[in-house]
């Protein structure tokens, strides 16, 4: 077994997917795709209930080589059986987690989903993380929300920062926050604000009216957008290089 294919390795894989998985369903705006993610987690829990089997199963048959750090073979044998014991636990929930998703699934599978009418778009002005994002919050922690959106407006740079937006995909059917994020809006500026005390972020949208040129644009494709500002927001810098704006990338 080459080093890629270790339970160790393929167990870090699979943990890192599903961290990807948790990111890329914070957001979900089209329910059609609700269905068959309950399916894909369906078979997810039923690959778990029969990994947690088989490392309850692995502990039991390996007790004899049990040991503490000092080499007690009795107190090594003991946090086998205790480590086994729980697992056969977690078999118990996750068999518990997998009847319960396989219902949801279900009754996900009879609903009929409505379209619904595309409402004001929305582009990102700018987004901002960690110590970029501290001002920010400072502002927005002493409950500053205009002043916060004042201070982020600097980036936005008009039919430049449309553009970016329109060609990187950061366009949005409504204010794309999760349900951890907070919001707030000035409809005489027509700027939106999405930020996250926890997580550390701030992000700036305005209002996008659609022109008459937009319908058959495919850099506006709503569709295919990210869902949400953190998959891969894109963070214009307030800096000016021959005058165009400076766009990087920077993941969450």
């Amino acid at each position: 077994m080459s080093a890629d294919e270790s339970p160790r390795h393929v167990a870090a894989t699979a943990s890192n997917e599903m961290r990807h998985l948790a990111q890329a369903t914070i957001a979900l705006d089209d329910p059609a795709d609700l269905y068959p993610l309950i399916g894909e987690l369906l078979g997810s829990l039923r690959s778990l209930v029969q990994v947690t089997d088989q490392l309850a199963h692995a502990h039991m048959q390996h007790r004899g080589r049990a040991r503490t750090d000092d080499g007690d073979a009795s107190i090594g044998a003991q946090d086998a059986d205790g480590a086994a014991w729980a697992l056969v636990r977690a078999r118990e929930l996750l068999d518990a987690a997998e009847s319960a998703t396989d219902l949801a699934s279900q009754n996900s599978g009879h609903i009929a989903w409505m379209p619904t009418e595309r409402t004001e778009r929305w582009l990102n002005v700018v987004f901002l993380q960690g110590a970029d994002a501290v001002h920010t919050l400072d502002l927005l922690e002493r409950s500053e929300t205009q002043a916060a959106i004042r201070h982020l407006a600097r980036w936005d740079y008009g039919d430049e920062t449309t553009e970016s937006a329109l060609v990187n995909g950061y366009v949005y059917e409504g204010i794309p926050a999760s349900s951890t994020d907070r919001t707030a809006q000035d409809p005489t500026s027509g700027y939106a604000l999405i930020y996250n005390q926890t997580l550390g972020y701030v992000s700036l949208l305005r209002r996008f009216a659609r022109g008459p040129d937009d319908v058959d644009s495919p850099a506006i494709d709503i569709s295919a957008t990210p869902t949400h500002l953190s998959a891969v927001p894109t963070w214009i810098s307030p800096r000016r290089d021959s005058n165009r704006s400076v766009v990087r990338s920077v993941a969450l």
